[in-house]
């Protein structure tokens, strides 16, 4: 069964998201100011890439009791043609993409179909005291099957994000940070093509800037959320309480950092979650030519597949190397630890599962030219589960070749 959504007429939601950054263009074109700066940047690109495991089973048995195929692996190529906006009214600034992606799967056609992503944001400032953001981003892309209990069917999720950001100035050692974020997401599940979830989330963070290297403070993130449409609708709220903080050990150097305390009550009789969370991170540049990163994070998350929530944990290291002024290096490896804490969906018995996710990502990028760059990549992964089904091993092989425009020099 192929389980899709799609909200509304396409033509009239993409004329809604990029009426203001058109109207804007279009007055700031017509006045000749010279301090009005347009850019346009259109893109391409092609890329051909191996899964030997696309559907993230545990064997070709298992895929073969859900489908009656034992061929776990396929490649496929991916076309995507874009342009991103950018422009700059006085302090103001204008930005925006538009890009579609065409997918052509050799094994399994069935998959094939086309994505979309569709941004507009303004990053305003009044005064010296105030400043802020307001972005819409639309994405339509195929639902992941690692993370869904999607088997082989296709089902296109359609992922829409709305936030705005206002920031004020209180001193010159204080900054104060609001937002407000609404998040949709329609991912349907066989039996429930409407199913998807609704959350809005408050933000509120004080900084102390008084310090030339340190900045502190203390954030705190209020979420209401509803998983809608399903077999049993379920709310849930969050609150996130963190002390925040940046420190430029030196030019080469910084770290950054949250730890705090987060509750989550899943609903009704789901109960409540009370964990000790944050983020911490490092960066150095080892060289001129060399920087790495490190990060830890442990968040409290939603998970749509059963309709209920999961604590991950997740150590991240990241070097990037750049050999020549054409080739650049990169190297992760990435670990994460989830535990599934609640369920609406009946079936889903995740309560009391516990995942392992290592992974290890390896990208090569020649810049051939300026507009042209020549990305080959692999990557591996590996997923061990208290729950044998949704174990799995895979490994991707890539190939993209991207051709972009890049703006004028600076002058």
């Amino acid at each position: 069964m192929q389980a899709e959504i799609i909200m509304g007429c396409p033509m009239l939601a993409l004329e809604r998201r990029l009426r203001m950054p058109l109207l804007a263009l279009a007055a700031c074109l017509a006045s000749g100011a010279g301090w009005c700066q347009s850019i346009f940047l259109p893109y391409g690109s092609t890329q051909y890439e191996h899964n030997n495991n696309i559907f993230y089973l545990p064997n070709s048995s298992a895929l073969y009791l859900v489908s009656g195929d034992s061929e776990l692996g396929d490649s496929d190529l991916k076309t995507v043609g874009g342009v991103d906006v950018n422009y700059l009214w006085g302090r103001q600034r204008f930005y925006g993409t538009i890009e579609g992606r065409n997918f052509e799967y050799d094994h399994y056609t069935e998959l094939n179909h086309d994505e979309y992503l569709v941004k507009a944001g303004l990053d305003w400032k009044l005064f010296s005291e105030f400043d802020g953001t307001l972005l819409s981003t639309t994405q339509r892309y195929m639902a992941p099957f690692a993370n869904r209990d999607t088997f082989t069917q296709l089902a296109i999720d359609l992922d829409r994000d709305d936030i705005a950001k206002f920031n004020f100035r209180l001193a010159p050692e204080w900054r104060l940070e609001t937002s407000e974020e609404y998040h949709n997401l329609d991912a349907p599940i066989q039996d429930y093509p409407a199913y998807g979830l609704t959350e809005t989330t408050t933000h509120l963070a004080l900084k102390y800037l008084g310090m030339a290297k340190l900045t502190y403070g203390v954030a705190v993130d209020y979420l209401d959320g509803k998983y809608r449409n399903g077999p049993a609708d379920g709310t849930y709220t969050q609150t996130v309480v963190n002390l925040t903080m940046t420190y430029a050990v030196t030019r080469l150097s910084s770290f950054h950092g949250a730890v705090g305390h987060t509750e989550r009550d899943q609903g009704e009789n789901q109960g409540n979650l009370s964990e000790v969370t944050g983020n911490l991170g490092y960066t150095r540049a080892v060289s001129g030519k060399t920087s790495l990163s490190l990060d830890l994070t442990r968040a409290v998350n939603s998970y749509i597949a059963a309709g209920g929530s999961e604590l991950d944990t997740t150590v991240a290291l990241k070097v990037n190397y750049q050999a020549t002024f054409k080739i650049g290096i990169s190297a992760s490896y990435q670990q994460t630890w989830s535990d599934f804490l609640a369920e609406t969906i009946p079936g889903t018995t995740v309560v009391g599962r516990k995942d392992r996710l290592p992974g290890a990502f390896l990208n090569v990028n020649y810049q051939a030219l300026r507009w042209l760059s020549i990305q080959p990549y692999v990557y591996y992964q590996r997923r061990t589960s208290t729950q044998e089904f949704y174990e799995f091993s895979n490994t991707t092989l890539g190939l993209r070749i991207l051709a972009k425009m890049q703006p004028p020099p600076q002058r």
